[in-house]
């Protein structure tokens, strides 16, 4: 199975709803984006359907046990059966949450995605990796279900605060590294239309050949390494916390290498990174690292880890690399990393 990935309107979005086979469906979306989109889509739904919607708390809240169980059991009441189809409307987290929902509920119904975010549109919609978070770490508790469409709308870039477009944009940068025709665009100064087709067309072609992360997918890591348990201590956006991610591991394990393209690429995209590495000049949180770290999926033994490289712009390397020796380097840089910044 493949997923049908398309740019369209809201008319055009609507338009594919109604021609869906199955006649029960199921918007999960979330409580600021239902302000924004949701009456307008579910009043233009064909009345031959009947439509359950469930509004779930905004981002990572969502992404919960408590609320997991409130929406299946609502789910449940509403006497859901096998040919219902489940619609996320919403971004990153949202569309997590709802794939989980889908894939778990009756042993799996089919779904389909309407990205709101930069995030959603560019990465998190793309590849069929649904999840909650555990108390310890994000997307834990998950799977793979694979949406049957993903429909992009551009237009809903305009209602994003400023906060979930560099989001976005620090995905964007992620796969600058990992694809010389992404690069170009986002040097060329494309429009962001075509940066986010380029993104979204570039992960669907990678996890369509390795769905289920054995290899290739892994490249699409970079930077999550550190970005995971940074986005945690700190409190970051999801992108902001890759791009610090990024630069640590250049540093870490390429002696700083691509420092520079990472700077000039934050600058090109305007993300806003604030006033430095948010552990600039401030005791280095080595222990909390390397706490989150060693709970991560990408965690291959005890004291083995998968870690994303780039030998140079478009070609990731995926090198196993024993997680004590890691925080040995930590240790052994902790006054050196404390100041280092973009």
């Amino acid at each position: 199975m493949e997923t049908n990935l398309s740019l369209c309107s809201v008319s055009e979005i609507v338009s594919n709803i109604n021609k869906l086979e199955e006649r029960l469906i199921i918007i999960i979306s979330d409580s600021r984006v239902s302000e924004f989109y949701l009456d307008d889509i579910q009043s233009q739904i064909n009345s031959t359907k009947r439509v359950i919607v469930y509004k779930a708390p905004e981002g990572e809240l969502s992404k919960t046990f408590i609320e997991y169980e409130r929406c299946l059991e609502l789910l449940i009441s509403k006497k859901v059966h096998r040919k219902a189809h489940v619609i996320a409307l919403g971004g990153g987290a949202l569309s997590d949450f709802a794939g989980f929902v889908a894939a778990t509920l009756l042993r799996g119904l089919s779904w389909s995605i309407i990205p709101t975010s930069l995030l959603s549109m560019v990465d998190a919609s793309i590849g069929g990796k649904v999840a909650i978070n555990s108390k310890e770490m994000k997307n834990l508790i998950g799977s793979f279900h694979l949406p049957r469409n993903v429909w992009i709308n551009p237009d809903f870039l305009e209602s994003l605060p400023a906060s979930e477009l560099d989001s976005g944009k620090g995905e964007i940068i992620k796969y600058c590294f990992l694809n010389n025709d992404i690069y170009s665009l986002v040097f060329n100064d494309a429009p962001m239309e075509r940066i986010v087709k380029a993104c979204a067309e570039y992960k669907k072609a990678l996890t369509e050949e390795d769905f289920k992360e054995g290899h290739k997918r892994k490249v699409l890591n970079l930077g999550h390494t550190f970005g995971h348990a940074l986005e945690r201590i700190y409190q970051l956006p999801h992108g902001v916390s890759v791009v610090w991610g990024m630069l640590l591991i250049f540093e870490v394990y390429q002696k700083g290498e691509h420092k520079d393209e990472l700077k000039s690429l934050c600058e090109k995209m305007q993300i806003n990174l604030g006033e430095g590495s948010p552990w600039l000049n401030k005791t280095f949180p080595i222990e909390q690292i390397m706490n989150y770290i060693s709970k991560d999926k990408k965690v291959q033994s005890d004291d083995e880890i998968d870690v994303v490289l780039v030998s140079e712009i478009g070609t990731p390397d995926i090198q196993r690399k024993k997680i004590s020796d890691l925080e040995n380097i930590l240790k052994e840089r902790k006054d050196e990393l404390k100041k280092l910044t973009l």
